[in-house]
């Protein structure tokens, strides 16, 4: 059975590696989205501090969205995907959006 762990073990480096670069492009898009803002309204008004302002509030803002998206703790057991290591909340979000089918919850 070595090849299906190599398999599922490459699989949760791959995801794992997807979710790496998800955080780090949520964290940039912020300090650019949130610096250009600051940059258009400091050049309006004519306060340059307004640039490293915004990027330093787009960084907040990112740090906080992938705080609350991927670093909580979905429960007190640990309710975390053991492949992924999200909260199942988390991982049933990522697999609606890759168009996976979502898993029936028991009732």
């Amino acid at each position: 059975m070595r090849g299906g762990q190599d398999t599922s073990e490459a699989r949760s480096r791959a995801q794992g590696l997807n979710i790496g670069w998800t955080v780090f492009s949520y964290l940039l898009s912020g300090m650019a989205a949130y610096g250009l803002i600051g940059w258009l309204v400091g050049r309006a008004v004519h306060i340059q501090m307004l640039f490293p302002i915004g990027m330093l509030v787009g960084l907040a803002i990112s740090l906080g969205f992938v705080i609350w998206r991927y670093g909580r703790n979905a429960g007190a057991g640990g309710d975390k995907d053991t492949e992924t290591g999200m909260s199942a909340a988390a991982s049933r979000r990522a697999s609606h959006r890759r168009g996976l089918p979502r898993e029936e919850k028991s009732r």
